[in-house]
Formats: structure tokens, sequence, C-alpha cells
């Protein structure tokens, strides 16, 4: 059984889909986003950040590790992969380590690979 004081230690973000939020977000940990967001997103952490299909995120996102199987418009620079699902939609310009397109997804972008940070 899950004790109370166990979630204390928690890194998880979860942010629903009937949510509207405009501004800057400055998040810590795993994040699930399937609402509209207008302004920037930053994961810290080594978060891995999700948005869901139905999600729409328009400005700039900066994380680790990036799922799109939503919507989204503006900036990504992520530090490791960003993948974009058969589900999503994302026009703009995107910096990262890895990038992976899937069969279906409609993409209008910039992108530009980083080399990957020595140990």
């Amino acid at each position: 059984m899950i004790q109370d004081q166990d979630f204390k230690n928690f890194q998880y973000n979860v942010i629903g889909s009937k949510s509207v939020i405009k501004g800057n977000l400055e998040l810590s940990g795993d994040t699930i986003i399937s609402s509209f967001i207008e302004g920037s997103i930053e994961v810290k952490d080594n978060g891995h950040l999700i948005l869901e299909r139905g999600s729409l995120v328009k400005g700039k996102i900066k994380a680790s590790d990036l799922e799109i199987y939503g919507s989204f418009e503006g900036e990504i620079d992520c530090s490791g992969l960003v993948s974009i699902r058969s589900s999503a939609q994302v026009s703009g310009q995107i910096k990262s380590h890895r990038l992976v397109i899937y069969p279906g997804a409609i993409v209008e972008m910039q992108a530009h690979s980083q080399p990957q940070e020595e140990s």
C-alpha cells in the first residue's frame, strides 16, 4: 500500500484537457499535457514532456525529451529526443539532439541538430 509520504517524493505533472493556461510554466519531473497552453514551458530535472492528442501548445518548449501527439506551434529546444507521432501537427523551429517523425504527422519546421554533450 502507498503511504501518504510516498507522494511527497513523486515528480510528475498532469495538466488536464479542459485547462487553459496563458503564461510561463516551470515544471519539475515528467509532465503530461492535454490542454491549451500559450506561453513557455520549461521542464527541469531531465523531465520527459508529453503533449497528448487534443492538446495545443503555442510558444516555447525546453525539455530533455519531448513526445508530441497533439498540436504545437513555436520553438522547441530539447537536449535529447523529440518524437513527433502520427497524430501530431507541428509548425516552427526544432533544436534537438535526435528527431523522429512518424508517418502521418503534419510537420512544417526548421530543424537543427545539436551535438551530444561530452560526459
